[in-house]
């Protein structure tokens, strides 16, 4: 019975794992655009084309699949946008683009699971202190996949999260 229940709790984790690696996949084309002022029945689309154009100078960037605003509205909050595009190239443009942008006015971000971002919440503070010390801490890969530290740190284990 033991060994049927180890099988299964296996099998489990196999599944969710794959399930995990599906989700990452299928939001990987995704940016999501933060502090984007919402109105009621908005068109998120031409707001998005809009905001592209202006604040990150990328004119003609309609290779775009789908455009929308992320759960129920509230009055209260700002939900971001989330936009799914046709060619990854022109989503890492935009993200790149994005960047360039200090004024703190609008923020975009890669789109991941739940379950990623609650792991990632975890490693933030290591590398906001490695920071601290003056050690060069970073988000590791393009897609805030694992935290790296330099070198010279104490410890070199790179964390992997998708």
């Amino acid at each position: 019975m033991k060994k049927y229940e180890k099988d299964q709790m296996q099998k489990e984790s196999t599944l969710k794992n794959e399930i995990q690696d599906l989700k990452c996949r299928s939001m990987r084309d995704n940016l999501l655009f933060h502090m984007v002022a919402e109105e009621r029945d908005e068109n998120c689309e031409q707001k998005v084309l809009k905001l592209i154009e202006d604040k990150l100078n990328i004119p003609n960037a309609s290779n775009d699949i789908r455009i929308q605003r992320i759960g129920a509205y509230n009055a209260a909050k700002t939900r971001p946008i989330v936009d799914k595009f046709a060619f990854y190239p022109d989503r890492d443009r935009i993200r790149q683009a994005a960047r360039q942008v200090k004024d703190g006015s609008i923020g975009v971000s890669e789109q991941f699971p739940r379950e990623i971002m609650e792991k990632r919440r975890k490693f933030i503070p290591a590398m906001l202190k490695a920071r601290e010390e003056g050690k060069e801490a970073s988000s590791g890969s393009t897609n805030f996949s694992s935290i790296r530290v330099s070198i010279e740190t104490v410890s070199r284990t790179v964390v992997r999260m998708c």
